[in-house]
């Protein structure tokens, strides 16, 4: 070899020692909740993801990872063929520790507040090498919560939130949904029940007396739960349809939420 290609060839390997590990090699990362696969692709991560859940559905790109399991449990043979190196998941179970002994990095992501999302985005960055991408982010997001705070608001409506009609369940005092609402101006009837999704009865609703109903748009007959609720509350009531994956998922989306439904709620 020449004496000026082998420089080059010394230099370029001193160039590579130097580098941090992240710019040479790149995680292998199962998405183990659609809130945590929201967020990796936010970030920039989302060429990292091997594989993912059921629900799994956005971006678009996330639609055509391969499925590994869902919400009550994940196949590890499955998964282990992806050859992962991360595993972020929203709840702790037995899988958690298979994962762990088996040589995976376990990274778990339920954030119960608002503010808990946008840091869970910072430290997604920061343990997936992508911290300038997550942190701007989370700046922009800031700037956003920061505006829906300056906006005026009277007394607060007191609101009931359907998370499911059959059984009745709700939002409790506990978890982002009660934060979020209470950051929209929004004063939530069962604030006072210590649960993050109760289960109630219409009389304890009629009791509660709220302005306005919020109807999450999955699963769900909509004309005919807002027929059932002006029967009950009069026509009067005030009835808001939201997007559940904006509500229900603590991820990047979840100021679109907001600001959606502060707009809806202006209209009322």
């Amino acid at each position: 070899m020449k004496t000026g290609a082998l420089i080059r060839c010394i230099g370029l390997c001193l160039l590579c020692l130097c580098l941090p590990c992240s710019a040479v090699a790149t995680e292998r990362i199962l998405a183990l909740s659609p809130h945590a696969c929201e967020m990796l692709y936010a970030i920039g991560a989302g060429p990292d993801i091997v594989g993912a859940v059921d629900y799994c559905d956005y971006p678009e790109a996330a639609r055509q990872l391969p499925r590994i399991g869902n919400y009550t449990g994940i196949n590890l043979e499955a998964a282990l063929m992806l050859k992962p190196t991360m595993a972020v998941i929203s709840g702790t179970s037995t899988q958690q520790e298979q994962l762990k002994s088996l040589g995976i990095r376990v990274i778990r992501s339920a954030p119960q507040s608002v503010d808990a999302v946008l840091t869970d985005i910072r430290r997604l960055g920061s343990l997936t090498g992508h911290a300038r991408q997550a942190n701007a982010l989370a700046a922009n997001m800031q700037k956003r919560l920061d505006r829906l705070a300056k906006i005026k608001q009277g007394n607060p409506r007191r609101v009931f939130y359907e998370i499911w009609n059959d059984p009745l369940q709700t939002v409790g005092g506990t978890g982002f949904i009660n934060d979020l609402l209470q950051r929209t101006g929004l004063k939530n009837v069962f604030a006072s029940i210590r649960l993050e999704t109760p289960r109630i009865n219409i009389e304890s609703v009629l009791h509660a007396a709220p302005d306005v109903i919020i109807i999450p748009s999955e699963h769900r007959d909509v004309a005919a739960r807002k027929r059932f609720w002006k029967q009950w509350l009069g026509d009067d009531i005030r009835i808001i349809v939201v997007n559940p994956d904006l509500m229900h998922r603590p991820g990047p989306r979840i100021v679109d939420g907001m600001e959606v439904l502060q707009q809806a709620l202006e209209e009322l």
